[in-house]
């Protein structure tokens, strides 16, 4: 009975999904996104984008054509031992996820500071029923994810106006994008050659 609700739950997660979430998250202000990142695994760039276009925000493949990027810098997952049993085997599991990230403008000059986007959650073994631990630890894998991409969401909330900042503002930024800059367009640029790139028959 556990796997068939597990089983729902997650049919339900990856059906709905974003819709569940607040439609206002993002103001419509913000313009057009690009994401940029040198990440080889595209999973997580899927699921941002795929939050973006249910708030109504469109995502370019292009920095140029884009008002902001957002620059996926590192993504992390873990899993540890949280506990064991009296027989000494794994009794809970501790599942980290971590995405470190900040915005640029359409030039590569970072707007924020780098930022980690972190969660954390527990979740105990079943040993009579290890199909079930499984489902269960693939639903909190989404909903971690999910998690993940709602902070970068929230972030964006409160994102600088193109328009100008303040003076003090201004400054308080300005060691960041000197110390961010080479990274951003070295992602922006890597982007640009791997689509230049021919396609071999």
């Amino acid at each position: 009975m556990r796997n068939i609700l597990l089983a729902t739950m997650i049919t339900l997660l990856s059906g709905c999904g974003w819709q569940l979430r607040d439609a206002q998250v993002v103001p419509q202000s913000i313009g057009i996104l690009h994401i940029a990142t040198q990440l080889a695994d595209r999973d997580f760039v899927s699921e941002l984008t795929r939050a973006l276009d249910v708030y109504g925000v469109e995502v370019v493949t292009s920095a140029a054509a884009a008002d902001y990027s957002v620059v996926i810098v590192d993504f992390r997952q873990n899993r540890f031992v949280g506990t064991l049993n009296a027989s000494g085997r794994v009794a809970e599991y501790q599942l980290n996820e971590d995405v470190d990230f900040l915005i640029a403008n359409a030039t590569g000059t970072p707007l924020t500071n780098l930022f980690t986007a972190s969660v954390e959650r527990h979740y105990e073994i079943e040993e009579r029923d290890l199909l079930s631990s499984e489902n269960e630890e693939r639903l909190i894998k989404q909903e971690m994810r999910q998690e993940i991409v709602r902070q970068i969401l929230n972030r964006l909330k409160v994102l600088p106006s193109q328009s100008g900042t303040a003076e003090g503002s201004e400054a308080s930024q300005q060691e960041t994008a000197e110390a961010t800059q080479l990274e951003v367009a070295e992602a922006i640029q890597l982007e640009a050659a791997e689509a230049l790139e021919p396609i071999e028959n």
